[in-house]
């Protein structure tokens, strides 16, 4: 089977960034939750409380000036990204996670620098999100061979 396509992310980059955002706080939320009903003592409440506000603006900085991988193009043995504007050829791709709702991907350059990106079926496209999932189980059952 030839494993052949193009995805390009360039145009919902702002999109994806804003719901990776809300994925943090939501789990932001969940957890100071967790902490106010859990922690009986309030001083103890109160410094874990702040540590993950701390956490939170340092994962949320990090984010921002992430990488922005801006397509992937994929053809037989050989794959290559542009990230932030720059040409990269590609030793390995994979996909870590996917769901209905959300695919995490894993890509490793020649040089050996890894990065990861986060792929919303609403922002990319249904039809795209799916031929993506599909390439990279295709890629990963191939490589296991």
């Amino acid at each position: 089977m030839p494993l052949q396509a193009e995805f390009n992310f360039k145009a919902s980059i702002p999109a994806q960034r804003q719901k990776i955002r809300r994925l943090q706080i939501f789990f932001v939320a969940v957890v100071a939750v967790f902490i106010l009903f859990l922690a009986s003592n309030v001083i103890a409440c109160c410094l874990l409380e702040l540590l993950l506000f701390l956490v939170s603006i340092r994962t949320r900085r990090n984010v921002a000036m992430r990488a922005s991988i801006e397509s992937l193009v994929v053809k037989n043995k050989s794959a290559a990204a542009i990230i932030d504007g720059s040409y990269h050829a590609l030793s390995a791709y994979r996909l870590d996670y996917f769901s209905s709702w959300l695919a995490t991907v894993r890509l490793t350059t020649v040089a050996g620098t890894g990065y990861c990106f986060l792929v919303f079926p609403n922002l990319l496209g249904a039809e795209k999100y799916r031929e993506l999932i599909t390439l990279l189980k295709a890629k990963s059952t191939e490589s296991s061979r």
